[in-house]
């Protein structure tokens, strides 16, 4: 049998993770004009930039700041459980059980994103968390339970 995470009964679950970090990289993109913006900022931007609040330790982030850092949070977060899942699905001691219970842990999380994103009426994060979701879900169906003996 082959190693790696696209081994058989591990595929689906690391096209999962794979597009977990597709989805950071995309939501990274998206919000790179404010990221990198280096003139004035027009409307709303402009006045998240120019409202400070004080936070203590010195620091008075804006509210762009605040934005910002929770749009790459997301990011980060994003890119770090996809390379956790690959490292799982692609270690030889890893069993189908631990597999299972993995994706249903990201099952939950993945669909608790989709229906935020639904309630709040967002496509772009709505439209690609649901496709991961429905990554996941393929993968659930396609790696067998462990069955014990009685």
């Amino acid at each position: 049998m082959s190693a790696g995470p696209f081994r058989r009964g591990r595929r689906l679950f690391s096209l999962a993770a794979v597009l977990l970090i597709v989805v950071a990289a995309a939501h990274t993109a998206g919000h790179a004009p404010m990221l990198f913006a280096g003139g004035p900022l027009p409307g709303v931007l402009g006045a998240m930039a120019a409202e400070r609040e004080p936070l203590g330790m010195g620091m008075d982030p804006s509210m762009l700041d605040i934005h910002l850092s929770l749009v790459l949070t997301m990011s980060v977060t994003f890119v770090a459980l996809g390379l956790v899942n690959l490292v799982v699905a692609g270690a030889a001691d890893t069993s189908a059980t631990t597999l299972r219970r993995l994706a249903w842990l990201d099952v939950a999380w993945v669909g608790a994103l989709v229906a935020l994103y639904a309630y709040y009426r967002i496509p772009p994060p709505l439209i690609s968390t649901a496709l991961v979701e429905l990554v996941l879900l393929a993968s659930l169906f396609v790696t067998r339970p462990v069955r014990r003996a009685a």
